[in-house]
């Protein structure tokens, strides 16, 4: 990549985050908060890494607005996709463990409900302090 092409990559970036900022004010704790949604939401197809890119681009948005912490957001978005996604809430991504244990994969969702829903709370939580 030459660096006409990611100084054009970097302003469009600055752009969309300085578009964003109009309308939400950009800071630590919105850029977590946004993140782990991006990243459960992306995770929600069962594979917890097919979301990677998205959250990688949007932590790098952030980043470029609040001027810090895309390493930080990148890795947030990452844990909350293969949270939600690599077989703790979805139930068709526990379907393979439940047959070998022999549960019922909903019951196995409705029981990782909760600790995975702490679990995201306090690691976006840990994430603020981290940015």
């Amino acid at each position: 990549m030459t660096s006409l092409s990611r100084l054009l990559q970097n302003l469009q970036r600055n752009d969309l985050g300085v578009a964003l900022a109009s309308v939400v004010p950009l800071s630590a704790e919105v850029g977590a908060v946004t993140l782990t949604a991006v990243g459960a939401i992306t995770g929600l197809d069962g594979s917890g890494f097919s979301g990677i890119s998205l959250a990688g681009s949007v932590a790098g948005i952030f980043s470029a607005a609040i001027g810090a912490g895309a390493a930080t957001l990148t890795a947030l978005g990452q844990i909350a996709a293969i949270w939600v996604g690599g077989g703790t809430l979805v139930p068709w991504a526990l379907i393979p463990a439940a047959a070998i244990c022999g549960v019922d994969p909903f019951e196995l969702a409705r029981r990782n409900l909760l600790p995975v829903t702490i679990g995201l709370i306090v690691t976006t939580i840990v994430a603020m302090f981290l940015i």
